[in-house]
């Protein structure tokens, strides 16, 4: 793995033998936290309009170039960052990373494509509405994470029915510049692709300046939250807790816990509240973590008259030393998950991506991996009681009929 400078852009290539493809991605240091509220959801909206074409290709070629060829054209929109990235046949590489370098550096954002794309966005939008996770938990996040950071990605309907072609030309113009972007590549990295890639990084001089966002501090409502869809069958349920960030040395142990809690069908909670108790299809944890901080999600749907049982037997799964009996589960699982990430250059890149997404300058997955091997039980215990013990902001959504047994978790 090296980390270099090329010109002005910081570029990590990952090298694997025997294989055939190669993947890059362009991660632009800007995302949904960064708009000020008047342009909620503009990181996305660019994202999108990028791909009606550049300075050297029309919208069509721009994916038939990568997709005839077998390959992958994408892009991503976080809070901190929004990626773009293909994986291609080795044989196709500089073709595509051309197509790549001109989508993010030399779009043509007329008016038709901006107004194309507004009718795209809002029709994502009302998609995610009628989806009752992707809802709820933005319901979560607007409600726990203070400012920018607790907006959804997407932004709201009216900020994206009023962004206008001038605004988004001036975003790219403020934000898409070499020392705001980090490049990633992976897979059949060899010497005459790194010298055609430097030699095109070089070329691009712009400069700019962005302020740091810094982070949200988790804020915990006065009350459950529920929204009434009369519509919905189940009610959907997201408890929410604040954990460390990435960057804390406790993260490891974290990532353990969350797998031992709730990542697979062997976790606790899948096993006791669905194998056992028969209350619900789907029941899983997940952290959302920035550097400096993160919340752990824990989310599942069921009928509303298995809500008051769930809530109990939630409650005593989370207070007692069940979650320590998952230890070597959660530690093996974790490992084995890391393990299997390194046979793929896909994969390992998004591993390096998502580190670099969360706002760490660290991305070794061997030290990860280290650090996860010397885990003790005690350190395992030591987190588990700091997080589950405590109060749970609780989020719901589903029939007027569920809010009666609804109230904020005490464990």
């Amino acid at each position: 793995m090296v980390d270099e400078t090329i010109g002005k852009f910081r570029v990590i290539s990952i090298p694997f033998d025997n294989v055939k493809t190669t993947s890059c991605a362009f991660i632009v240091k800007s995302g949904s936290a960064d708009e000020p509220d008047p342009l909620a959801g503009v990181s996305h909206y660019l994202e999108h309009v990028v791909f009606r074409g550049t300075k050297k290709y029309d919208h069509f070629q721009l994916k038939y170039i990568v997709e005839s060829v077998g390959g992958v054209l994408n892009a991503f929109t976080e809070r901190r960052a929004t990626v773009f990235y293909i994986k291609v046949p080795e044989m196709n590489f500089l073709k595509s990373f051309d197509v790549l370098k001109s989508l993010v550096f030399e779009p043509t954002i007329d008016e038709e494509s901006v107004e194309i794309e507004r009718k795209v966005i809002l029709e994502e939008y009302k998609m995610n509405r009628d989806d009752p996770v992707s809802y709820l938990h933005d319901l979560l996040f607007e409600n726990v994470w203070e400012g920018p950071f607790g907006r959804p990605i997407l932004g709201y309907e009216d900020t994206i029915r009023s962004i206008s072609k001038e605004e988004l030309v001036e975003y790219h113009d403020k934000m898409y510049f070499p020392r705001n972007m980090i490049v990633v590549l992976a897979g059949r990295v060899n010497g005459a692709f790194i010298d055609v890639v430097r030699k095109e990084l070089e070329k691009i001089d712009k400069e700019g300046e962005k302020k740091d966002n810094g982070f949200p501090n988790f804020t915990y409502p006065s009350s459950a939250i529920y929204e009434v869809r009369n519509d919905m069958e189940q009610v959907h349920i997201a408890l929410a807790k604040p954990v460390p960030g990435m960057e804390s040395s406790d993260y490891p142990a974290m990532a353990l816990l969350n797998t031992a809690l709730g990542s697979g069908m062997s976790s606790l909670l899948f096993h006791e509240i669905r194998e056992k108790e028969g209350l619900v299809y789907d029941i899983y944890s997940q952290i959302y973590a920035l550097r400096e901080t993160g919340v752990l999600v824990i989310y599942s749907s069921m009928s509303p008259s298995n809500l008051g049982r769930f809530f109990e037997k939630l409650k005593k799964l989370l207070s007692s030393i069940q979650i320590l009996e998952k230890f070597d589960y959660g530690k093996n699982r974790l490992l084995g998950k890391l393990e299997m990430m390194t046979e793929s250059p896909g994969s390992v890149m998004g591993f390096v991506v998502d580190r670099l997404v969360c706002g760490l300058e660290s991305y070794d997955m061997d030290s990860l991996m280290e650090e996860i091997k010397s885990l003790n039980r005690l350190d395992f215990e030591k987190v588990a009681k700091e997080v589950l013990s405590g109060s749970w902001a609780v989020f719901g959504l589903g029939p007027d009929s569920a809010r009666l047994d609804f109230s904020i978790l005490e464990v």
